[in-house]
């Protein structure tokens, strides 16, 4: 057992407690002051004891560096891809050189890439471990679709749909429609339908990396005929359609909010989709690389008004419920995974606050190493 004390702990929604956090093996087992246990003992005192971040959607760890012309993260010989799953192509050697632990990032989404229109599914992983299967929180997570334009100049170049947005839509609904159609009776297999048919019975959201208003609505419609379940990712002009989002239940994961380009091509009001927080259930993301931009956009967020203790729920807790395993981590709560950073300041209060303990699912890092 392992027992961290004396640390200033942050809870949801801006709660701090200063208790003691037992974990045995992988869980949280018990929160309390002055815990005695024979354990080992990690002195937070002075320190800052937070819920692991999570960073919901990168290929990193699934791309394949050693053969940068054929990333393993991107299948685009065919647009429509719902039966391909992310942990075939997982590489926990890969997921390790990110050194996730330094930035207090202890789970993340990976995801296929952006050339197919229906990617694949999306799995959550631990940033520790020696298997893919080791380190899964969660394997069933959600459906990647993308409606961006990197979709378009994958197939443009073949002469084949979809070349246009109008060709995006249509195709999207089309696999919809066939699933729905789909006869208790028909006894042929399709693994592809069989994966939408989770989709429209809501058992499986839909992941859409989409950036514009008009795109946007475009998806919202799509959602509103078919009535799945829906999380958009980098949604620059989300803010525009809050009330929308709102009422569909759909929650949203930010567009890199550091790289200028990006929020600027897209006129993107970051304080109106920071605002847009408070009736959409919001986290940070980075647009599907690294963990660099994580911490950053966060900052970023707290000089553009957001309150910090909102900030570190969506590192964590709003990451972790969007993505479906709030239930597993997010939080520090007895039963949940031990999955904590320990830092010896406020990381979005001071750039003088360094890291010093990481654990993720009770395996310990620790900066002195």
């Amino acid at each position: 057992m392992v027992l961290i004390e004396n640390g200033n702990v942050h809870f949801p929604k801006g709660e701090t407690k200063k208790v003691d956090i037992l974990i045995e093996g992988d869980k949280i087992v018990k929160l309390g002051e002055k815990i005695s246990v024979d354990a080992e003992h990690i002195d937070a005192s002075g320190c800052e004891v937070f819920a692991g971040f999570i960073l919901p959607a990168t290929s990193v760890g699934v791309y394949n560096y050693a053969d940068l012309a054929h990333p393993d993260s991107e299948e685009k010989s065919t647009p429509v891809n719902p039966d391909l799953h992310v942990r075939y192509s997982l590489d926990p050697a890969e997921v390790k050189l990110q050194g996730y632990e330094r930035h207090g990032v202890t789970a993340f989404g990976a995801v296929p890439g952006d050339p197919a229109l229906i990617a694949g599914q999306i799995g959550v992983y631990h940033t520790s471990g020696r298997t893919a299967a080791e380190m899964a929180v969660s394997e069933d997570v959600a459906l990647k679709v993308n409606f961006i334009p990197s979709v378009k100049r994958t197939f443009a170049s073949r002469d084949v749909m979809p070349m246009t947005r109008m060709g995006m839509a249509s195709m999207l609904r089309n696999e919809l429609k066939k699933a729905s159609l789909k006869k208790e009776d028909d006894a042929s297999y399709d693994p592809g339908r069989d994966v939408l048919c989770r989709v429209l019975n809501k058992e499986l959201p839909i992941l859409c990396n989409v950036r514009e208003r008009f795109d946007i609505e475009t998806i919202l419609g799509i959602q509103k005929e078919f009535g799945f379940k829906l999380i958009l990712m980098g949604a620059y002009q989300a803010d525009s359609l809050q009330e929308k989002l709102k009422e569909a239940g759909v929650s949203v994961l930010l567009g890199d909010l550091i790289d200028g380009s990006l929020v600027t091509y897209f006129d993107a009001d970051i304080p109106a989709l920071l605002k847009m927080s408070k009736k959409v259930l919001t986290a940070f993301s980075n647009n599907g690389s690294g963990y660099e931009g994580l911490l950053w956009s966060a900052e970023k967020a707290v000089r553009n008004g957001l309150k910090v203790e909102r900030a570190i729920d969506m590192l964590t807790i709003n990451t972790a419920d969007i993505l479906g395993v709030g239930d597993k981590t997010g939080s520090i709560e007895a039963g949940k995974y031990a999955d904590i950073s320990i830092w010896d300041g406020h990381p979005l209060k001071t750039y003088d606050a360094h890291i010093k303990v990481c654990m993720t699912a009770g395996k310990i890092w620790r900066a002195e190493q």
